[in-house]
């Protein structure tokens, strides 16, 4: 039986829906499957989060088993913010980090990703706990595999670069264009850290990339050298 917080959460947020906000929310989330959307802006979604980060996690699973997209948002947006309040050797961290790992099939859209896997997962990794996160890289899921990615992005955003381009070199190749995006895009954060490890990187690696993958990963550099290392994938 669904817990009252649950249901009333729901009801709240079916009440801010408009359906000029559910036609664009349709147009963006044309990769997601068996979810309900509402029409919620997330701005109002995440602010609903934060006067709820302490919602059990029972509470939390309820809201992730949800057919309604912002009812998963909301959970997925709790636990990721909770997530930077804890230290990466929380109990509560581990916690939630479990919960979300359980769930995982709900997340069923690259944002739901996003929202949580930096900071849950991430914070993890930042203490070392990097278990998950080889695990997911491992999966055959292309969703899984980017909480991989997004959680790695924690890494180089503290200036741990390593683990964050081999997983990123192991995404390549994987027919996903979402997943192509982001291995690109976290090499081109590892760039922002530390530029010549990236330019090694695809001066090894950028013949066999795909192209939206090395747009990403060298977007940021300056044109002669982007121009240099993308025509390596034509040479």
């Amino acid at each position: 039986m669904a817990e009252p917080e649950v249901d009333a959460l729901v009801e709240h947020l079916r009440s801010l829906a408009t359906d000029a906000e559910r036609a664009k929310l349709e147009r963006a989330l044309a990769d997601r499957t068996g979810t309900e959307v509402l029409g919620v802006r997330m701005g109002a979604v995440f602010a609903l989060a934060d006067e709820h980060l302490g919602l059990s996690r029972d509470a939390l699973r309820e809201l992730l088993r949800r057919p309604e997209h912002e009812a998963r948002v909301l959970a997925l947006s709790v636990l990721g913010r909770r997530a930077k309040r804890l230290r990466p050797d929380d109990p509560q961290l581990r916690a939630d980090a479990d919960l979300y790992l359980a769930e995982h099939d709900r997340v069923v859209s690259w944002d739901l990703v996003d929202v949580a896997a930096p900071y849950v997962l991430g914070r993890l990794a930042l203490g070392g706990d990097r278990a998950d996160v080889e695990a997911l890289a491992a999966s055959d899921d292309p969703l899984r595999r980017r909480s991989a990615l997004m959680a790695a992005l924690t890494l180089v955003r503290r200036g741990e670069t390593a683990d964050a381009v081999r997983l990123a070199i192991g995404a390549l190749g994987s027919g996903a264009e979402q997943l192509e995006r982001t291995a690109g895009a976290l090499l081109r954060e590892v760039g922002k850290a530390d530029e010549a490890l990236l330019v090694a990187t695809l001066e090894r690696h950028a013949p066999a990339m795909s192209a939206i993958a090395l747009r990403f990963a060298t977007e940021r550099l300056e044109p002669a050298e982007r121009a240099r290392l993308r025509a390596l994938r034509a040479a």
